[in-house]
């Protein structure tokens, strides 16, 4: 997305450019190629930040989810070193014999064992409710008549 937001900008340039070699000209087929060059230039650009604000979303929610990983990945090994199991995203006690010692052991662990895991979930909640807020929000402006129709009307080329 932020690639083609790039490659966008590139052709609002152009159009920018070919706006301002379209200045010098004069005449009715001039004047009736503005305002289109100019309307679709304001939809490049606008087409453009919206697709660049996408790709930025996208990128810090791999972030977010890279660091939720990590997270989980960390609250995993620290159940597996208490000697306790996951049932979901929920910390219990292995079944099967064990001393009162171990049991009581496992049992004082659970809490913030659990509390590890729950980092680890909440962060990936978060990150994909700031994700689905922020997708929401740009498929409605995605979705706007300034860019629901043609980006460039046709209209003749002024000859000089």
């Amino acid at each position: 997305m932020r690639r083609e937001s790039s490659r966008l900008r590139r052709h609002a340039q152009s159009l920018e450019d070919a706006l301002g070699e379209l200045a010098q000209w004069e005449g009715a087929e001039a004047d009736a190629v503005r305002p289109a060059i100019a309307a679709s230039l304001g939809a490049f650009r606008a087409m453009a930040l919206l697709l660049d604000e996408a790709g930025a979303a996208l990128q810090r929610y791999a972030t977010d989810l890279a660091e939720g990983h990590e997270l989980g990945r960390r609250a995993e090994l620290r159940v597996e070193s208490a000697g306790l199991l996951l049932d979901g995203t929920r910390v219990i006690e292995p079944w099967g014999p064990a001393s009162g010692q171990e049991s009581e052991r496992r049992r004082g662990q659970v809490p913030d064992v659990q509390a590890r895991v729950d980092l680890a979930t909440a962060h990936i909640g978060r990150a994909r409710g700031r994700l689905a807020r922020e997708m929401t929000r740009l498929s409605q402006a995605f979705s706007t008549p300034s860019v629901d129709g043609p980006l460039v009307s046709v209209v003749p080329v002024p000859t000089r």
